[in-house]
């Protein structure tokens, strides 16, 4: 019995000791916020401790390979090491590191413990046993990156539901053909990538207009390289009507909603072509009347329709001002500019431009008025201004010419007049022919100015503003006749008080 009692205190001793020596384990773990990350960026580091028993104090040492440069921490320390402690509640804490990669190859971060300590209800702080582990994660540069990109921009099906396609489809080939009945307004279009990373735009339900349309399927792969299928889907057209511009065919448009929007001050018509009803726009400003063609491709544009002859339609539009493109009248080109294609959005064009201006010019008729103008394009900032009216300006250098000279003659008058009652006979005449001759040069500036004026052409408002202008030097001219007309009196009364003398 004895016995019995012995082995039983033994065991329940062993069970003590066991429960003593036994620590808690703790637990660092290390994880990271990218897989990959771009050499110059920055990855964020998580370091979490924590066990089912509470924490006294730790002490570790965060060790990142030589590829990565300790930006910052969440605790504000800096180094790597974390000295900390916790209490009777702390059962885990976390840490942030922020490194910013430096150099292409493995990244990765690990910790090397000194000791964990347990914090016990009996003021205990026995060492704990630490279980760590480590992140790893991929650094390259962008290069890199993108090389390491799909290229696959294939398709691995492209058909029309309830349709057959001609040819077959085959990845390779990037047309095809499809025949369909009059009044067919749309098709469901299906495409499949070959490769799951690449992007498909064009497919699904499209909208088909009479007679030809071009079907565009774009397969993007992941690197950013684009492929394109094409579906030439004819929709029958009971008695079209087909016309030839410049060596190409074109049929109109007799579908109100497959007409191209169009400015505001357009009015939807119905007008007749071939005895046939068809849509247009009119506008009463610019006195076009607009339809729509399609050529054998499917691209639908506008024209001037006038007399059975077609004329594109080129419009644009910048904000709030929308303009059609005139030839440019050639007595308009200011001196110095010169022809050159240059480019309005994707639209090429003629213009005019000059050595050392940025801005070249063009020639348009504002839709919305129905004025023709000279305009500025900015293509940086997609805009247009008016350009400044080259007549005005002549305009003004003949008024200031006209102007300065009579009142440097008034001025010069009034200098003579009082050099007069001084000088003798001889030089009077001197002075007289010097008045002669500075008004005679104002008659030589004047046939200048007036020759200036012949030579340039003037718009309406420009005539009105040279009327303006006109009276006002009219009114300047009687002014300066009515002060010189005393000069002379006066001077004359001069001379006869001299000769008195």
């Amino acid at each position: 019995m004895k016995k019995i009692y012995l082995v039983l205190f033994t065991l329940f001793l062993s069970l003590i000791f066991i429960n003593h020596v036994d620590a808690a384990t703790a637990n660092i773990s290390v994880s990271s916020s990218k897989t990959r990350v771009i050499v110059g960026d920055n990855v964020t580091i998580t370091i979490k401790i924590s066990s089912s028993a509470n924490l006294g104090s730790w002490d570790f040492t965060v060790v990142p390979s030589s590829n990565l440069t300790l930006v910052k921490r969440s605790d504000g320390f800096d180094g790597f090491k974390v000295a900390d402690n916790g209490g009777a509640a702390t059962k885990s804490r976390t840490y942030t590191f922020v490194f910013k990669a430096k150099s292409s190859g493995t990244g990765s971060v690990k910790i090397n413990v000194n000791e964990v300590y347990e914090m016990t209800n009996d003021d205990t702080t026995p060492k704990m046993t630490v279980k760590t582990n480590s992140t790893r994660f991929t650094i390259m540069t962008q290069a890199q990156i993108e090389a390491s990109y799909s290229k696959n921009n294939y398709l691995s099906k492209l058909e029309v539901e309830g349709q057959t396609l001609t040819p077959e489809f085959n990845k390779d080939t990037l047309e095809y053909n499809l025949d369909l009945e009059h009044g067919t307004k749309s098709i469901n279009v299906i495409a499949n990538p070959e490769d799951s990373k690449a992007s498909i735009d064009g497919d699904g339900e499209i909208t088909l207009s009479q007679g030809m349309n071009n079907i565009k399927i774009v397969v993007t792969a992941e690197n950013g390289s684009t492929r394109i299928y094409k579906i030439n889907a004819n929709v029958k057209e009971l008695d079209p009507i087909n016309i030839t511009l410049e060596g190409k065919n074109y049929s109109v448009i007799r579908e109100k909603q497959f007409l191209p929007i169009v400015n505001s001050s357009y009015q939807e018509q119905i007008i007749q072509i071939d005895d046939k009803d068809v849509p247009a726009y009119y506008s009463s400003i610019t006195g076009f009347t607009l339809v729509a063609l399609k050529d054998d491709i499917g691209n639908i544009n506008l024209y001037i329709y006038k007399d059975g002859n077609y004329i594109f339609y080129n419009e644009f539009n910048f904000n709030q001002l929308s303009i059609y493109l005139l030839d440019m009248d050639t007595s308009l080109i200011p001196n110095g500019y010169t022809e050159k294609e240059i480019m309005i959005g994707d639209k090429s064009v003629t213009g005019y431009v000059r050595e050392g201006y940025e801005f070249p010019i063009i020639y348009a008729l504002n839709i919305e008025t129905g004025e023709k103008n000279l305009y500025k394009y900015d293509s940086k900032e997609n805009t247009l201004q008016r350009v400044e009216s080259f007549e005005s300006s002549k305009e003004s250098l003949y008024f200031n010419i006209i102007l300065g000279s009579f009142g440097f003659t008034a001025v010069s008058y009034l200098f003579f007049i009082n050099l007069l009652s001084k000088k003798n006979k001889q030089q009077r005449e001197f002075l007289e022919k010097t008045m002669q001759m500075n008004i005679s040069d104002i008659k030589m500036n004047k046939d200048l100015c007036d020759e200036l004026y012949k030579n340039t052409i003037l718009s309406k408002k420009q005539l009105k503003q040279k009327k303006k202008e006109d009276k006002k030097l009219e009114k300047t001219k009687k002014k300066e006749e009515k002060i010189m007309k005393r000069q002379q009196k006066k001077s004359k009364n001069n001379k006869d008080e001299m000769a008195d003398l």
